[in-house]
């Protein structure tokens, strides 16, 4: 999804050609895109009424570029599934173009969903830690994997719940 929203946030701010707004995200964004799912997206946008072409520009020899543009439709879903993303988010990267699109929200609303979000993991963590695994039943080999295994979850979800408190404080900041 985040992908989807890169483009209807892209077009929320200006129409664009689809190469435009692919290298505009690689230019932004730290991440590897494959064509085939960049255009897989748009294509379902569009078949979705989320964007429509806007204007077909003819240059002398080569190919017409079309323009497009986010409907009412897409902008509306373009705001509910940026709040929607704070509301699920697990690790911090799965934020990172909704981080990028919050012009399009209230801030205050995105923080109160992240903050919930925040507790919810703490609580889940907290939930696994408590649980009581039964080493009797492993052999020595499974039980240092399992130790190795645990140890490196709950790392990274301490890691993950550090940045999204650090996200919380940036998201707070944006109104001062």
């Amino acid at each position: 999804m985040s992908l989807s929203l890169f483009i209807l946030g892209s077009l929320a701010n200006e129409n664009s050609s689809p190469y435009q707004l692919k290298k505009a995200l690689l230019d932004v964004i730290p991440i590897k895109i494959s064509e085939g799912k960049f255009y897989y997206n748009f294509e379902a946008l569009q078949k979705k009424g989320l964007i429509e072409p806007v204007e077909t520009i003819q240059i002398v020899n080569r190919p017409n570029k079309t323009l497009y543009g986010i409907t009412e439709k897409g902008r509306h879903f373009l705001e509910k599934e940026i709040y929607n993303s704070f509301k699920k988010v697990t690790k911090i990267e799965d934020l990172y173009i909704s981080i990028y699109l919050l012009k399009y929200i209230d801030p205050v609303k995105a923080a109160f969903y992240l903050e919930e979000t925040i507790k919810k993991e703490k609580n889940r963590w907290d939930e696994f830690k408590k649980a009581k695994v039964r080493m009797d039943i492993l052999d020595e080999m499974q039980q240092r994997a399992v130790r190795f295994i645990s140890e490196h979850a709950f790392s990274q979800s301490e890691h993950n719940i550090h940045w999204m408190e650090k996200l919380l404080t940036f998201i707070k900041r944006i109104k001062e």
